[in-house]
């Protein structure tokens, strides 16, 4: 049996001395930088240390400029995967990023300047595109006259970012990239293929292909406090149209002429089917937009046309045969995510089964790149695993990917034909959607996120309490864990959220605080965020800011986290006491003049998932009649508790779990209150009965009741608790 009032508390170092390290060999220079990042005990401080391979001091920054530029005058401005493509000889289309115009203000500040004057997140964003648009016109339009002249054909002009899309000869491609308004040129894909299996199963068997796993991200429960993403505008760019036809789906505004297809279709499904079970996870988006193509020229105009419609999010479940480094269409997502405070979700690959790498455009480092995981047909964590086939090796730059995982695995959803709903396939295109799903419920919960990416990046990661494999707080295939959409939308609705704008004078002493209240035992998750600049100072996609994380109670380090490579630091720890905790920013970097910043705190509380509903009398020698749901484990063991003690006081329930009430006479008689204890029905359900006492001063006490749900095969172990249901005795 389980005991009430049994934990675990995780021991972590007071005082560690290395938490990060990386050694690093820039070829074109020849410099070998070993990077630690070490605690200094006396101060409290987390120090950037690195020198070369003698031992001397270096600055990893300067190094990396030294090396970009030695390889940009060998190159002749040319990416390296350019480079080889040009050694044929043969003409191909080509994306030139030219340097930033002299007159481009800072169009993150000027969205986020619109907004506290009043502005929509759509409205501010669409201000920003034309402050952006005539700072970048005499600039594109110079170099596309320039590429005419040359005889090249222009195949694009960016109406909103520094770029042309060139198609000519190899000649004529290296002497346009010579020119000085050039940064950096790249090897434009003419195709892209999505990153969906077919389903293969037939008709009859559909019946038994999963819903996408729709509990298994616990969007349904966020559905039943009546958050569907309504007011929420995403787009679907994908490698064709989403139909139009479908009576499942919300309206489709198409924003090109491309053809229908099954996969973009089922993408729009998994985002927005009405159909149940089959269920989106923002069944409220009130359109889709849609936008197909192929190559990578089609990006650009596809998010300008979005942007302009009012989207905030966009789904990519596709790849244009590229992976595993940064290259033209990361760095073009990274800039448009920064600069016009939007949110890609990309698929992560399905390369498992081959290299494992990240495909592109999900190589950068401020798009959500999601991870594929199979559900194995229920809805309890504890038998999910990652698809062999989903990516999962970092990019050659060295940051962490996928950062999360979703069920994309099995998929049954909407199709482009009469029944309309039917067996998909697998694939990490079917688990991007339903991350962007979840971004539309957070954004429909606090409109401000629409214009806020780093704080929905955050609240996402932040949320990832479901470990599959590895490390619970960040491992190479699950990243920091599959979505739980529950958890994040309860966080965010509690107002566990901390966004900023970040300058050097931010941080006093080098260091940058934030207060997070937490209640002892209450395991806590906490995801701080920031993004790259992805502009023209180091001609390639680089992090402008680097911190590292720290937490204390006090004058105790309860957690740490220290990257050098992303543009995130997260923690997982068991608070020991309840109380306000520092978390302490420790700036290692920052080369620009600002950056978004987002924090967010999410614990097992904002996961709990059970219910409890009262009924019956409730009043002095009445009978109260008690329902304990945990739609999510039937069959598991329950065990639920009263008390007259309310919040703020708490009970700890197993080594990471607490109620919300305080231990008191009443709660130890509960314990063994008929029905308070046994074993959930096939549909999560049980019941019991409680018949009060016939004392009239009874009227008008508060009972408080929670119940948990363990395993009966894992005793010390709780699967979930519920929130505090309270009930006044009349």
């Amino acid at each position: 049996m389980l005991h009430l009032f049994s934990f675990v508390l995780f021991s972590l170092p007071q005082e560690p001395t290395v938490l990060a390290e990386r050694v690093r060999h820039h070829a074109e220079s020849g410099v070998t930088v070993h990077e630690r990042r070490v605690l200094d005990a006396a101060s409290g401080r987390v120090l950037r240390v690195a020198t070369d391979a003698h031992g001397v001091p270096v600055d990893p920054a300067v190094v990396a400029r030294a090396a970009l530029a030695s390889r940009d005058a060998r190159n002749g401005k040319l990416h390296p995967d350019l480079v080889e493509r040009l050694a044929s000889g043969e003409a191909h289309e080509v994306a030139f990023w030219l340097q930033r115009p002299a007159a481009m203000p800072d169009l993150r500040g000027l969205i986020d300047a619109e907004r506290r004057a009043g502005a929509t997140a759509e409205d501010a964003r669409r201000a920003a595109m034309a402050v952006a648009g005539a700072a970048v016109a005499p600039g594109n339009a110079a170099f596309a006259a320039a590429a005419r002249a040359a005889g090249a054909a222009v195949v694009h002009v960016d109406p909103i970012t520094p770029i042309v899309f060139v198609r000519a000869d190899a000649a004529t491609i290296r002497a346009l990239a010579l020119r000085a308004e050039v940064d950096l040129a790249y090897w434009s894909s003419p195709t892209w293929e999505h990153e969906g299996a077919t389903a293969g199963a037939a008709p009859e068997a559909v019946q038994f292909w999963n819903e996408w796993a729709s509990k298994t991200a616990r969007t349904d429960a966020v559905h039943r406090r009546g958050i569907t993403g309504v007011g929420v505008k995403v787009l679907v760019n994908d490698t064709a149209q989403v139909v139009g036809t479908n009576p499942h789906l919300p309206p489709v505004v198409v924003g090109n002429s491309a053809s229908v297809a099954a996969h973009a279709t089922a993408v729009a499904g998994i985002l927005a089917s009405r159909q149940t079970p089959h269920t989106g996870a923002a069944p409220g988006l009130q359109q889709i937009y849609s936008y197909g193509g192929g190559g990578d020229v089609t990006a650009p105009q596809a998010w300008a046309w979005g942007m302009a419609q009012g989207i905030s999010f966009g789904n990519c479940s596709w790849w244009n045969g590229q992976k595993g480094q940064i290259r033209f269409l990361d760095r073009y997502f990274d800039y448009i995510i920064r600069h016009f405070a939007v949110m890609l979700f990309k698929s992560a690959g399905n390369q498992g089964g081959s290299d494992g790498g990240i495909t592109t455009p999900g190589c950068g480092y401020n798009m959500i790149a999601s991870g594929n995981a199979t559900d194995q047909n229920d809805h309890d964590w504890s038998g999910d695993a990652m698809s062999p086939s989903s990516s999962w090796v970092n990019p050659i730059e060295g940051h962490d990917k996928p950062e999360v995982t979703a069920c994309g695995t099995s998929i049954t959803t909407t199709t482009t034909s009469s029944p309309w709903i039917g067996a998909q396939g697998s694939g990490t295109s079917y688990a991007s959607p339903v991350t962007c799903g979840v971004a539309a419920l957070l954004a429909e919960t606090s409109p401000a996120l629409q214009a806020q990416p780093e704080a929905v990046r955050a609240l996402l990661m932040a949320g990832a309490f479901h470990n599959i494999e590895g490390a619970a707080v960040l491992s190479d295939r699950d990243g920091v864990g599959h979505i739980d959409a529950s958890a994040s939308q309860s966080a965010l609705a509690n107002g566990q959220l901390h966004t900023a704008t970040l300058t050097p004078a931010s941080f006093v002493g080098g260091v940058y605080e934030v207060t997070v209240p937490l209640v002892r035992h209450d395991e806590t998750r906490l995801c701080a965020v920031w993004f790259s600049l992805a502009d023209s100072s180091y001609a390639t996609d680089v992090l402008q800011m680097d911190l590292d994380l720290t937490v204390w109670l006090g004058p105790t380090l309860v957690a740490s986290s220290a990257s050098i490579t992303n543009p995130f630091e997260i923690v997982q720890f068991v608070p020991p006491a309840t109380g306000d905790y520092t978390v302490r920013l420790h700036r290692q970097q920052f080369l620009g003049a600002s950056e978004p910043f987002a924090l967010a705190w999410v614990t097992r509380r904002n996961g709990a998932t059970n219910e409890v509903r009262f009924g019956g009398v409730q009043a002095p020698g009445g009978t109260v009649t008690f329902e304990f749901l945990d739609p999510y484990h039937p069959g598991a063991a329950y065990l639920a508790a009263l008390a007259l003690t309310g919040a703020p006081a708490t009970v700890p329930v197993g080594p990471r779990h607490v109620f919300e009430f305080g231990f008191d006479v009443v709660t130890e008689w509960s314990l063994s209150l008929p029905g308070f204890a046994g074993v959930y029905d096939g549909t999560g359900r049980a019941a019991a009965a409680l018949t009060l006492p016939d004392f009239p001063w009874l009227s008008g006490w508060p009972v408080h009741c929670a119940v948990l749900s363990w395993d009966a095969s894992a005793p010390s172990e709780v699967e979930t608790t519920s929130p505090t249901a309270t009930f006044v005795i009349q």
